[in-house]
């Protein structure tokens, strides 16, 4: 078995945070049959645009030992006082969690996150309660059958 060594921890997340995974504009070229330079043109404007905000790497999570998924609702407390925005910032600098999204219905708040195991979990759930004022429900995913972070476009 493969073993990750310090160096190609560093590796892994600095290619991430800086996005220095580029695209290989060569292959893109001679996959759809355009010359290199049309292809490197579009990039730039897509991404001039705002289109592609970055490029990343996608790492497998079992192999740095990162798939145990949950899942946590979170709820804003309500009032005249009420701001959605305040738990975000703190929720922000926990590394752990992966995706935030403001929902409708009982919670307010959907938070993803990646950890080791039932005890790195029950850590960042620690942080993250901290966070909200009122309360919060965990939700384990013991299995995955589709992680796909890429967008479709049709």
């Amino acid at each position: 078995m493969f073993k990750i060594k310090p160096i190609d921890k560093k590796i892994l997340n600095l290619i991430q945070e800086e996005d220095l995974c580029v695209p290989r504009i060569t292959k893109i070229a001679h996959k759809l049959h355009l010359p290199s330079s049309t292809v490197q043109a579009r990039l730039n404007k897509l991404s001039k645009e705002k289109i592609i905000t970055g490029c990343t790497v996608l790492i497998d999570p079992e192999k740095v030992e990162k798939n145990f998924v949950a899942f946590i609702f979170g709820q804003a407390k309500l009032g005249k006082e009420m701001d959605l925005e305040k738990p975000i910032q703190d929720l922000k600098k926990i590394e752990e969690i992966q995706e935030i999204f403001f929902i409708t219905g009982d919670y307010d708040y959907l938070i993803k996150i990646r950890v080791k195991d039932q005890h790195e979990y029950y850590e960042v759930v620690q942080k993250i309660a901290k966070c909200f004022e009122v309360r919060g429900k965990g939700l384990v995913a013991p299995k995955c059958f589709k992680d796909d972070p890429k967008l479709r476009i049709k």
